[in-house]
């Protein structure tokens, strides 16, 4: 019997902006190239990789739940001290579709795009402020207070 690789796949670029004197992040651009099947939807499709690789740069760069331990509640409770990124914070984001058809998966040939947006933008971004930098962090999200010991003197 043979078997078949039904998969989703993406690849994710990132172009950020590092601020040698304050070491402040910015996104300049973001691109994923996305391997999904038939895309039925074009628009949508592209909407909903747009607004996880939004998520993803929110998880890398800004979303942390800090936790009071001593009472055992979320310091952070709401949206006034838990920021999350809009697609103002980057300027520029474009998703490619290759053309490719899946006639194994179902007769319409086409796959989802649901987790495609998500899963690689934080290695990209990360990767990206290393580049920049030099500076390597490991532990998400990218803040301020774990870049700036690691960057060179200017």
């Amino acid at each position: 019997k043979q078997g078949y690789d039904i998969g989703t796949y993406a690849a994710h670029f990132c172009e950020v902006a590092v601020d040698a004197y304050t070491g402040e992040t910015h996104i300049r651009r973001m691109l994923a190239v996305c391997d999904a099947g038939r895309i039925l939807n074009p628009l949508s499709a592209r909407s909903q990789v747009i607004g996880a690789m939004t998520m993803a740069a929110g998880s890398a760069l800004m979303e942390e739940l800090a936790v009071d331990t001593r009472f055992g509640f979320f310091a952070n409770h709401d949206l006034a001290s838990y920021e999350v990124p809009v697609h103002a914070d980057i300027p520029h984001q474009e998703v490619v579709f290759l053309d490719t058809l899946d006639p194994v998966i179902a007769p319409l040939k086409a796959k989802g795009v649901g987790e495609l947006g998500i899963c690689g933008p934080g290695a990209a971004i990360a990767n990206a402020i290393y580049n920049a930098t030099g500076v390597r962090v490991r532990e998400y999200p990218i803040t301020l207070d774990k870049l700036i010991e690691g960057m060179p003197a200017v």
